[in-house]
């Protein structure tokens, strides 16, 4: 069952022009027990007036980055109170949060499945979580992460990616910019257009998807139009 905790900010860097990433230490008696893709619910303090409660995927596998330790990615919004404060968060501040919560993950039965896994800015989180435990494996399914950014300076997480994608025979990065730069040999464009072409190439089995509304919207059509079946897409929305 989903619990209140408090997490307190040990560190934080920048991952794009507007995403940081926070990570916090449970302080906690009761650990955070979570499986990778779910999401907990922040509560950000205002300069006046009650804390404003987010939700934020957990970026990180369980034990990834240290016991007891979750990282975030939060994109700064214009005008958005909640997101600014927490770029301008002091280490070593508490805060509030309740969690987990959510549905989109892998389980045990899909783990010997070929996946694709289709995020935009920052719903890459989610996904980066389930990217880690699998990759944490000696042996596995093939894996294709098609990730949707902006430009260049936007691919989160950037070199991680590309170490993944060196190591790991099994794993695929693709990475589409929707402004590139001339120097871009890379795929272009939203990450919907590229699904069929994906799906056809590596025959997936599983598709998880997380990003804006209308991002995912449209890549559940592709992906169904493909030819993946409905019931093996699982995806999260959320909204700017």
């Amino acid at each position: 069952m989903p619990g209140r905790h408090r997490f307190r900010l040990v560190s934080s860097k920048s991952l794009s022009p507007v995403v940081r990433s926070l990570l916090f230490k449970v302080v906690t008696p009761t650990p955070l027990d979570y499986v990778p893709g779910q999401f907990i619910q922040l509560f950000v303090p205002s300069h006046a007036g009650p804390p404003a409660k987010r939700a934020y995927s957990i970026a990180n596998a369980p034990g990834r980055v240290g016991p007891r330790h979750v990282e975030l990615a939060v994109a700064r919004v214009a005008g958005g109170p909640a997101s600014n404060r927490l770029h301008e968060l002091e280490h070593g501040t508490v805060l509030d949060a309740e969690g987990p919560r959510g549905s989109l993950r892998r389980w045990p039965e899909e783990q010997r499945e070929p996946a694709v896994f289709i995020a935009a800015g920052t719903g890459l989180a989610p996904l980066r979580a389930m990217l880690q435990e699998e990759l944490s494996r000696a042996q596995g399914p093939e894996l294709t992460l098609l990730f949707g950014c902006r430009t260049r300076a936007d691919i989160l997480w950037g070199p991680e990616l590309r170490q993944w994608a060196s190591q790991h025979d099994r794993f695929r990065l693709e990475v589409t910019l929707s402004r590139p730069d001339d120097g871009w040999t890379g795929r272009t464009g939203y990450v919907q257009t590229h699904v069929a072409d994906l799906v056809a190439r590596d025959q997936p089995r599983r598709a998880y998807v997380c990003g804006l509304s209308p991002m995912v919207d449209s890549v559940v059509e592709a992906l169904r139009a493909a030819g993946v079946a409905g019931n093996a897409i699982r995806y999260e929305r959320f909204d700017a």
